[in-house]
């Protein structure tokens, strides 16, 4: 990956923007309820439509007609497109990040690294089309609460793979940590433009990635 887009990964990766919006309902009554209620129909609608139509083609207006609600209303959840995308993205990421993290096997770091970048090799995966759209966003796209909010798994899951790397002796854990998941959804755009998204294709190209981020003594005990 070339020097300029792993500096553009990082530099998204740790801004800072405003926390994601939350209306301000009166709580436990009948207002929290239906913006509960809009909200998983929303996330509901929109992932169906990914699956169905992909994100290039997926429409604010068909989401909002799907979740039954006005385009309006929508807006108040998920300001564009590119929102209402990384909305869904944080809203499945979360289901699995911390759990991922917290069940790291202990002892091998590469085995270890292995299984934090398996969810994400899983859905490059089945749904490639999605992957390289929420890669674009998060190393391109702009600030917003929803994108901030995966940035904000991300930088948990590069911390826990700084740290096993760090214990595997990387000197710059940090940086190597940012270069093998910017390194994954760079992959996995290559392999989507080459049409040769598979799953030992991309797990020996998650393996290479991961060898070039361990010092030379660890990686070599895994060749």
């Amino acid at each position: 990956m070339s020097a300029l887009l792993l500096l553009a990964y990082d530099q998204k990766v740790t801004s800072t923007t405003q926390a994601p919006h939350r209306s301000n309902p009166v709580p436990g009554g009948r207002r929290e309820a239906a913006t509960s209620r809009k909200r998983a129909a929303i996330l509901v609608a929109a992932q169906a439509q990914l699956a169905e139509h992909g994100y290039d083609r997926m429409t604010v207006a068909h989401v909002a007609q799907d979740a039954g609600i006005a385009i309006g209303t929508l807006f108040t959840y998920a300001a564009t497109k590119a929102e209402l995308l990384m909305m869904v993205t944080a809203d499945r990421w979360s289901d699995f990040v911390p759990s991922t993290i917290q069940s790291a096997p202990p002892g091998d770091p590469v085995r270890a690294l292995r299984h934090l970048l398996a969810p994400f090799v899983d859905i490059a995966l089945r749904e490639p089309a999605t992957t390289v759209a929420v890669a674009r966003e998060l190393l391109f796209g702009q600030p917003g609460p929803h994108r901030q909010a995966v940035l904000s798994l991300v930088a948990d899951l590069e911390a826990a793979m700084a740290r096993l790397l760090a214990e595997a002796g990387s000197t710059r854990a940090a940086e190597a940590a940012t270069m093998l998941f910017a390194g994954v959804l760079f992959e996995a755009n290559r392999a989507r433009d080459r049409r040769i998204i598979r799953a030992d294709d991309m797990d020996e190209r998650v393996e290479r990635l991961i060898e070039a981020c361990l010092p030379r003594n660890e990686s070599s005990t895994h060749a």
